[in-house]
């Protein structure tokens, strides 16, 4: 059997995936080969360090940014730090990232910083899955690796390629020095798909249901066709199932028969890495998954968060998310792909998993405000046919994890009994409390009279509306509908069957009787 391991992609390995016409070292003190743990961006109001090999994303700093020299010193730690500039500019830079041990790099197009986020994530991603022994290789490219297949692709056909989803989406582009890219590529590769003109439908269609590789004339919408481009595009299948389309820029000079054939082999080449990536993929959610229930579980969550890319002794907090009234069917993965999906969309530092019906997910939480409002815009995104509730635990550190997953699934609670569909912890507490009474006695049913005396059954709507109005009779009276008089008959009746509702003990153990008495303690948030 082949030996396999974890491995972490060097900068220049990710360089070589984002292609050298988008990103250029400006200086590397410790050389190319250093391992990239992953993304990281630059919040200049955290005091916190890097992640260790982090790249990290210089957002919103140009080199003639005051202090942009004293930023990159302190990323000491760090394995790279992207600027938006030309090399030439952010020179002068070099030796701040000296002086830190940092690699500089310069991203010289306009490329958003969310899509080089996503590329850095495919190429860690790439880099820690299984990676196979030379003999398990596909097509001489080690499995799984799409920037490396559509660069053998591109230099055998001497043509730029790339490979999207069924959806338009890029999920790989060659950077082969030398070829170059035509402003419809350009535009795939910093957006991210495929613009709506160019990706008609039909042409979907032909190519998911075909085996062959087809020709089509692509580029601006203009009535003739001076400007129009050939490309070859072909389906990708895995068995039955359509996996997406590879795309082969063909330029002028049309590839010959054998050349198509070979496409169609490329096509089906790559069906076999894109099932590797989805695997990749899958074991990268089951292991981080695991992670995060260890944390929950207050099992060594310090090394847990460490792994997960959480620093353990800032603030962490758990939102739970899950339906807020359960369907027949549990949304179960589902909500969880939606979940992660989003999250990873809005490139909200976070690692969840599923347990029963609920989405946990371990947030960073600095501002437990402004996390509310994560919570808030997930629910309203992902809950339009089925409405979703999230509560938010307090904001701990590491190993108080599981306190702050209780203190969501409290708030969870309490949403699902009043109708709301968020709130943190705090917002609820009352409320929370006594769902947690209700379990208590739920497990201890002899800690409360639940069996009150028949004068009681008989007067506990006067009697809980007399406590929450604070004796107020005529108060209580017009809540119940009767007269002041009667109210207060009911009220001397019960102090002489000895239950004396002057003694602020006695209220409270009523109160609690008979507001819990139906298992609905949500109810009572506003008394």
């Amino acid at each position: 059997m082949n030996q396999v391991e974890y491995l972490e992609p060097s900068l220049a390995q990710v360089i070589e995936r984002i292609g050298t016409d988008y990103v250029t070292v400006v200086a590397a003190p410790n050389g190319v080969d250093v391992p990239i743990s992953g993304p990281a961006i630059h919040d200049p109001l955290s005091a916190a360090p890097p992640k260790p090999g982090a790249m990290v994303l210089l957002v919103g700093l140009a080199p003639e940014t005051p202090g942009a020299a004293r930023t990159i010193r302190r990323l000491t730690g760090a394995a790279a730090a992207v600027m938006r500039s030309d090399a030439a500019d952010a020179a002068p830079l070099a030796e701040a990232a000296a002086e830190a041990g940092v690699a500089l790099i310069a991203l010289r197009v306009a490329m958003s910083w969310s899509h080089l986020h996503t590329l850095l994530e495919d190429a860690v991603l790439l880099g820690d899955s299984l990676v196979a022994a030379p003999s398990r290789d596909l097509g001489s490219v080690p499995a799984g690796d799409l920037n490396a297949l559509v660069n053998a692709i591109a230099e055998t056909l001497d043509r730029p390629a790339a490979i999207v989803d069924t959806q338009w989406r890029l999920l790989a582009y060659s950077a082969v020095p030398g070829q170059a890219n035509d402003d419809l590529q350009r535009d795939v590769i910093l957006s991210r798909t495929v613009p709506a003109r160019n990706a008609p439908q039909e042409t979907r269609r032909l190519l998911l249901t075909s085996h062959r590789a087809l020709r089509f004339r692509t580029g601006p919408p203009y009535d003739d066709d001076e400007h129009r481009i050939w490309r070859i595009g072909a389906g990708i299948r895995g068995g039955p199932e359509p996996l997406g389309m590879l795309w082969v820029l063909e330029g002028d000079e049309q590839l010959s028969a054998d050349k198509l054939v070979l496409v169609e082999e490329f096509a089906r080449l790559a069906a076999a890495h894109l099932l590797r990536v989805r695997r990749a993929r899958t074991l990268d959610r089951e292991r981080r998954g695991e992670l995060v229930g260890q944390a929950l579980d207050g099992r060594d969550p310090r090394t847990a968060c460490h792994r997960l890319g959480l620093d353990p002794g800032a603030g962490i907090a758990v939102l739970a998310v899950a339906e807020l009234v359960a369907g027949d069917v549990p949304l179960g993965e589902h909500l969880l792909d939606a979940v992660a999906t989003y999250l990873d969309a809005y490139r909200r530092s976070s690692a969840c998993v599923l347990r029963g019906d609920t989405v946990y997910c371990l947030m960073p939480a600095q501002d437990l405000a402004a996390l509310r409002e994560v919570a808030s815009d997930l629910t309203r995104r992902l809950g339009l046919r089925r409405r979703l509730a999230a509560g938010v635990g307090g904001r701990v550190g590491a190993d108080d994890l599981p306190r702050s997953r209780r203190q969501a699934d409290l708030a969870l609670a309490v949403l699902r009994a009043s109708g709301a569909t968020v709130a943190t912890i705090d917002e609820v507490r009352a409320a929370a409390t006594l769902v947690e009474l209700r379990s208590l006695l739920d497990d201890h049913p002899d800690l409360l009279l639940h069996e009150a005396d028949p004068a009681l059954r008989d007067a506990e709507e006067s009697v809980l509306a007399w406590i929450e109005c604070h004796g107020d009779v005529r108060a209580a009276a017009r809540r119940v509908g009767v007269h002041p008089n009667t109210l207060r008959y009911r009220i001397r009746r019960l102090a002489g069957n000895g239950l004396d509702l002057t003694d602020p003990g006695t209220r409270l153990v009523t109160w609690l009787r008979l507001r819990l008495r139906d298992g609905e303690p949500g109810s009572s948030a506003q008394a």
